[in-house]
């Protein structure tokens, strides 16, 4: 259980964190910067190990510490499943990546994911405590707008698009479908702020951050990306009321057709890979899992041959070779071949354990967790059939997002008895102070 009985202080040092988390995927691109495609050697090691979105995660993580994290952690309850699954799991993903065939890989990797669960609990804490959970939402919008921003400038610099690089050298993306990941859970973001905004300047920039995502993310040519979007508002509208009116799936819809006719509109790449005249052409034709099936089957027939611990993180191309993919474009896959089927039994244990805490929190909390539910959502359905939960920035965004839920896990709002005794828990900072106060009574 993870408590705050604190007020949310007030001036810059709340925004610190938030922002320096929401921005680091723009400061990614300005970083590795490059119109001509061609990244130098500081370029390709920035890209390659993500370090702004590293950075940022490792400074939240310090900052928690700061605020008492450690002793915090003593408190927290959990119940001997749940903690044998993790130890479980820890031990067999630091045994695999020592003894993996490319251990420098899978010690990283699985160095990286250490790291992205800390940042999750380091998040969890926060909440609440030092920023709300609409701080975080505003920040990572605020970032996806610089995002499109660069983007456009990107395209205005590029000398001649006719022999640019584009699968290899798109902004600061190893491989340009790999923006979809991204692009989906900013759309999925939008979507979800629309559905608690009630001030128009606030709705009308969470519709065009979910029209402009959409529309970059068809313009790449990530389908996956789209339909993982649309398969969020679903899903989400089984569990949140707050996506069940008209007025939300309206919003979405009309922020996604939006999207759709700006990539249809846009002036395309000359790549095969890219626009929406692609996308719809090899879909058409048949093409749907380019490939994936085939990596499937390759990765299956290797975890059959360790099929209890796996090979460690990060070594499909080692053991289930196929062309130059590193992944098997589906994140049960990418586990049972990494920690075998322990390993995926723990995290399945963890995953049902974290939803069925979940759920019940942010049906609760009304509007406040609309935004970031989605936006986690969107990244676990691209990844059934995509990598958005191998690469560090939407593994990073998901993290944040179960953080910034699991953060709800132990509010209890103060009654009319208590109020008097003891300060109330400050407002959640949604996109509305009326979307806020709405979801407030609902839940007391």
């Amino acid at each position: 259980m993870i408590e705050h009985d604190h007020e949310i202080p007030g001036g810059f040092a709340r925004f610190v964190v938030p922002y320096i988390v929401g921005l680091a995927a723009p400061l990614l691109v300005a970083i590795a910067w490059s119109p001509s495609g061609n990244w130098t050697p500081l370029k390709g090691l920035m890209v390659g190990y993500s370090i702004p979105i590293v950075g940022a995660e490792l400074f939240a993580i310090a900052v928690a510490l700061r605020e008492g994290l450690a002793k915090q952690l003593k408190r927290w309850t959990w119940t001997p499943v749940v903690a044998a699954a993790l130890a479980i799991l820890l031990i067999v993903a630091a045994a695999t990546a020592v003894l993996a065939p490319q251990k420098q890989v899978a010690i990283t990797l699985t160095a990286y994911w250490i790291v992205h669960g800390l940042f999750a609990i380091s998040i969890a804490y926060l909440t609440g405590r030092v920023f709300e959970a609409g701080d975080l939402v505003k920040a990572y919008m605020a970032g996806f707008a610089i995002f499109a921003a660069e983007f456009l400038l990107f395209l205005q610099q590029v000398p001649d698009w006719a022999t640019f690089n584009w699968t290899g050298g798109f902004m600061a993306f190893p491989h340009i479908r790999h923006a979809g990941y991204y692009l989906a859970a900013m759309a999925a973001l939008g979507i979800g702020a629309m559905a608690v905004g009630e001030r128009r300047g606030a709705w009308l920039w969470a519709w065009a951050s979910a029209a402009a995502a959409t529309a970059i993310a068809m313009w790449t040519g990530s389908r996956g990306g789209v339909l993982a979007i649309a398969g969020a508002l679903v899903v989400g509208s089984l569990v949140l009321p707050a996506l069940r009116s008209i007025r939300s799936w309206a919003g979405a819809l009309s922020a996604m057709a939006a999207g759709l006719a700006a990539a249809w509109i846009a002036p395309a790449a000359p790549s095969s890979l890219m626009g929406l005249t692609h996308a719809v052409r090899q879909t058409t034709s048949g093409d749907v899992t380019t490939g994936r099936t085939t990596i499937w089957k390759n990765v299956i027939a290797a975890i059959e041959k360790h099929p209890l611990f796996g090979y460690g993180e990060g070594q499909m191309h080692w053991v289930a070779p196929f062309s130059t993919m590193a992944q098997p474009h589906n994140s049960i896959l990418q586990v049972a071949l990494a920690w075998g089927l322990v390993g995926l039994a723990c995290v399945a244990i963890l995953a049902i354990a974290f939803a069925w805490r979940a759920i019940p929190a942010v049906r609760r909390e009304g509007g406040a967790m609309v935004p970031v539910c989605l936006a986690m959502t969107a990244i676990a359905i691209l990844s059934l059939y995509d990598a958005s939960l191998y690469y560090a920035l939407p593994q990073s965004i998901f993290m944040a997002s179960a953080g910034m839920v699991a953060s709800r896990w132990g509010v209890v709002r103060p009654t009319a008895d208590r109020s008097a005794s003891r300060p109330a828990r400050s407002r959640e900072a949604t996109w509305s102070d009326s979307a806020t106060e709405a979801s407030a009574s609902s839940g007391s």
